[in-house]
């Protein structure tokens, strides 16, 4: 993503990713987002692609999204066998649902928390076998 994209989608970050916001450091912002958008586009492309509004969003649309929950602390950044994992928390639907300035992209919304519990799902199953 163009560093100026990358600026421009932090300043929705009011909450838990804040400082990335303040930071002097360009590098720190832009390795964030990277990291996210490797997320999106490697782990959670399968169930995306079979969403009507995913399937044509670009992708730089699910790392603000996915971030913009991140913020707002419905999805906890992790780190398990040393991979960055991104995880809804158990009320993450209901928070979804109780806000008012998300209802016209609820479904999109709650589309991609399902992606990630399908992720985490999978992930689950794996370190079980």
């Amino acid at each position: 993503m163009p560093a100026s994209s990358v600026r421009d989608l932090s300043r929705q970050w009011v909450d838990l990713l804040a400082p990335y916001r303040r930071h002097r450091n360009d590098e720190h912002l832009e390795a964030l987002v990277e990291e996210a958008l490797r997320y999106t586009g490697f782990h959670l492309e399968h169930d995306l692609s079979r969403s009507e509004y995913w399937s044509k969003a670009p992708l730089g649309r699910r790392v603000a999204v996915l971030l913009f929950l991140v913020d707002r602390g419905v999805v906890q950044r992790t780190i398990a066998q040393g991979r960055r994992l991104y995880e809804p928390v158990e009320s993450a639907e209901q928070w979804v649902a109780a806000q008012e300035t998300l209802a016209p992209y609820r479904t999109p919304t709650l589309e991609l928390l399902a992606a990630l519990r399908r992720e985490q799902n999978r992930r689950a199953r794996r370190s079980h076998t």
